[in-house]
């Protein structure tokens, strides 16, 4: 006679017991409502009202700094903010552009800026930052955006969209065409653009640049990557955010880019040695690459961005 009760009481043991860990999960709005805590504090350099967990890692350009330093103490506002959040992995990515008020010589002071965090139990685990100044990578247009493209909120139709592994290895795959200089080793759209620090570097006839899949023959030198992590993947919206480092040696040698055109390389015109910090967020339509926006940094050759990851490309530093 007392089955029932037994029934009962364990039923309702069970989900009581699961409940704290459901109330615990961060979907897609709680991830977007701690990345605007976290955004807004560093804009008031106040890190009392940020979800930081006990112990956070956090790093600056690949060099450990607590919460509340660094750019924590210069930000006066954002100029830019792109936030992408992908529930699966906990993480949260912005790519966006910090005033850091006036110079002496009443010039602003920006800084372009990118924010990784990853959540769990809805607090924040890690915090890792890359802060480009100018002189920092040759370009830089930190004031160029105000919104994110269009492209990136847009959701694919259903018959368009990858898996999140084909998301993943297409945003390897181009790091891939970029040291082979072979753009047939990933698919572009045929409008597809690139912007780098806020500069357009493709179909851009100031710069006189060639298309998406025209450019990758120019990159060879870039010679070999690592320390590879995929912290967002959308399917719905087609994205795919990838951080890797990529590793150029002094060298000086001619790329053939095509019969009657070549490229050539120096440390001069290429600022070699060095490594450079890439964070770049693709869109991607049919298995093609449709719209790419990324930020980065030089850095000394060899420099780490702190955080480990997958193995790059097979090629070595000699």
């Amino acid at each position: 006679m007392r089955l029932p009760y037994l029934v009962a009481a364990f039923a309702l043991t069970m989900v009581s017991t699961a409940m704290p860990a459901a109330a615990q999960k961060c979907d897609e709005s709680c991830l977007l409502d701690i990345a605007g805590d976290y955004l807004d504090g560093l804009a008031a350099n106040d890190i009392s009202t940020v979800p930081f967990a006990p112990g956070v890692k956090a790093t600056e350009n690949g060099v450990v700094s607590a919460p509340g330093e660094g750019i924590w103490k210069t930000a006066q506002m954002w100029l830019y903010r792109h936030t992408n959040v992908d529930p699966v992995t906990g993480e949260i990515v912005v790519l966006g552009s910090v005033s850091e008020g006036d110079g002496p010589d009443k010039k602003p002071l920006d800084a372009l800026t990118v924010v990784r965090l990853k959540v769990a139990s809805r607090k924040i685990v890690e915090s890792e930052l890359l802060v480009v100044r100018p002189g920092e990578f040759a370009l830089f247009g930190p004031r160029t955006f105000t919104d994110p493209h269009p492209l990136f909120g847009a959701q694919v139709p259903v018959a368009k969209r990858s898996t999140r592994k084909e998301l993943a290895a297409i945003g390897r795959g181009y790091f891939d065409a970029l040291i082979q200089g072979n753009p047939k080793r990933v698919a572009f759209h045929p409008d597809c653009n690139r912007w780098e620090n806020g500069i357009q570097t493709t179909n851009n006839p100031v710069r006189r640049s060639s298309s998406c899949a025209e450019g990758m023959r120019r990159f060879p030198y870039m010679h070999s990557y690592r320390d590879v992590r995929i912290p967002i993947i959308d399917q719905e919206r087609g994205l795919v955010l990838a951080i890797t480092a990529f590793d150029m040696p002094l060298q000086t040698r001619t790329i053939q880019l095509r019969k009657n055109k070549s490229f050539e390389v120096t440390p001069e015109r290429n600022r070699l040695p060095r490594t450079l910090f890439l964070y770049e967020l693709f869109k991607i339509e049919g298995g093609r690459i449709r719209y790419i926006e990324a930020m980065m940094r030089n850095m000394p050759l060899g420099a780490d961005l702190g955080w480990g990851g997958d193995k790059g490309n097979a090629n070595h530093i000699e």
